[in-house]
């Protein structure tokens, strides 16, 4: 007995040994920052306060943020809508791509493997890819669309997209109030560019890891194939959606490189992070910053408690 104790806590020792330096670093590159970030958002600091005294202030930088920043509610909600517009059609296309691409037929791996090129490729160099492809007089688009006879299109303006804005009394209002315009577009569509594949891939792992037996059953019972998909196919791939759907969360609410390089802080996409290095790092307005930093932080603490609630609800009703 007393050498099984001695082996269990070599294991133990050995274990906490192992995550220790891992520990560490965390803290030293997530908790203290964040800890430093909650301080500071109760004091008076920016750059010419910064090496002197920093007076306290409470609560009067989240008062300011949330109540004399004429750009804190908007970019909150382009956040919003920005989740919106990115994560449901990559959810839809990436989700039928997994269905197509589930059959046999050639090519497939040469197909497969192109997909995934665009999630290799760091998001500022998608950027500037992106940029290119949308300038009005040399880009891809527009050329392409010269080519073909059509109009150039302002794809980095603020027009709105006629497909909305000619919606018959309710047009106007769509396009300028829920950032139906081109710019917003366009950031939109070079995340969905590059994340649909992933979402993808995603659901073709979790397509190959459903029993096949099932769906035997359901070819010798005479479902359809429509059948088979909404009432086998989707009930049982309902964690892998939500699991697609949370990491897509999460990354959207941390995109910022995309954004900055094809348009700066310009505000019409200026998102919560994009205007969160606004005050912080272009107007040196430290205090406000990090007022906004923890606020950014409770909005994302919602979104993802509220999808989460949403996972357990929908788990329990199964």
């Amino acid at each position: 007995m007393p050498k099984t104790r001695s082996i269990t806590a070599e294991n133990r020792a050995l274990r906490y040994g192992l995550i220790t330096p891992a520990f560490l670093i965390m803290i030293l590159t997530m908790l203290l920052p964040i800890l430093y970030m909650f301080v500071t958002a109760f004091f008076r600091l920016d750059a010419v306060r910064f090496n002197r005294a920093w007076p306290f202030v409470g609560f009067e930088n989240f008062r300011q943020i949330i109540t004399a920043d004429p750009v804190f509610w908007g970019s909150m909600l382009k956040t919003v809508l920005f989740l919106v517009y990115t994560i449901v059609p990559q959810i839809a296309v990436g989700f039928l791509l997994a269905v197509v691409l589930f059959r046999e037929f050639k090519g497939k791996r040469a197909v497969q493997t192109v997909m995934l090129f665009p999630i290799l490729a760091t998001p500022v160099v998608i950027a500037m890819i992106w940029k290119y492809f949308y300038d009005f007089d040399t880009g891809f688009l527009n050329v392409f669309l010269k080519s073909l006879g059509l109009p150039a299109q302002t794809w980095l303006s603020t027009k709105s997209i006629p497909l909305f804005a000619n919606i018959p009394f309710v047009g106007t209002w769509l396009a300028q109030n829920l950032s139906l315009n081109w710019a917003f577009a366009s950031i939109v569509f070079v995340n969905f560019w590059q994340w649909t594949p992933f979402c993808f891939l995603v659901f073709y792992a979790g397509m190959t890891a459903l029993p096949l037996e099932v769906f035997d059953a359901c070819r010798v019972d005479g479902a359809t194939g429509w059948q088979t998909f909404r009432l086998v196919t989707l009930p049982l791939l309902r964690r892998v959606i939500w699991v697609v759907v949370l990491l897509r969360i999460i990354d959207c609410l941390k995109v910022y490189a995309q954004i900055w390089v094809i348009f700066g802080n310009a505000e019409p996409t200026r998102i919560i992070n994009v205007h969160l290095y606004t005050l912080g790092f272009i107007t040196s307005d430290y205090g406000k910053a990090s007022a906004l930093g923890v606020i950014t932080v409770a909005f994302v603490a919602l979104i993802l408690s509220l999808s989460y609630l949403t996972v357990r609800k929908d788990d329990a009703a199964a």
